[in-house]
């Protein structure tokens, strides 16, 4: 049975690698990723970048086609939760390898992801008044600090 605090932990980092996949924050959280998965082989670390490059790029296309076409955002939000899964057993498996690495892995559960990102469609006459206006703004703060 996991740890609660190291689950905390572990779910707290994947939703920040997801929410940094989804907000285009990709470079920077990679560089932290590589960084704390270090202490493994080199076959390990591979496996981490590619996995890592693949979900990056997986969770890009489905936010493209959620801003395009709001029918995706179900599937959007059902990717991103199980790509933060895989992320916090990834994490939770490689801690319990490398107790050493938890500091890491906390500072980036702890890092705040803040992106404010949306869309709008604004119609009709004069400067927007008695027009239509649709549209939607995501704000995600602090995740994985709580």
């Amino acid at each position: 049975m996991i740890d609660p605090a190291l689950f905390a932990v572990t779910t707290g980092a994947g939703g920040s690698i997801v929410a940094s996949m989804i907000t285009g924050g990709t470079q920077a959280i990679r560089a932290r990723i590589v960084e704390l998965f270090h202490r493994g082989t080199s076959e390990e670390q591979a496996s981490v970048e590619a996995a890592f490059d693949s979900d990056a790029r997986r969770l890009a296309e489905w936010a493209r086609a959620a801003e395009n076409d709001t029918n995706f955002t179900a599937d959007l939000s059902r990717a991103a939760e199980r790509v933060s899964q895989e992320w916090a057993r990834r994490f939770s498996d490689y801690v319990t390898a490398h107790p050493e690495a938890r500091p890491r892995l906390e500072a980036l559960a702890m890092a705040a992801t803040v992106s404010n990102s949306g869309n709008q469609h604004n119609t009709g006459p004069g400067a927007f008044i008695n027009g239509n206006v649709a549209g939607g703004v995501h704000n995600s703060y602090d995740w994985g600090s709580h």
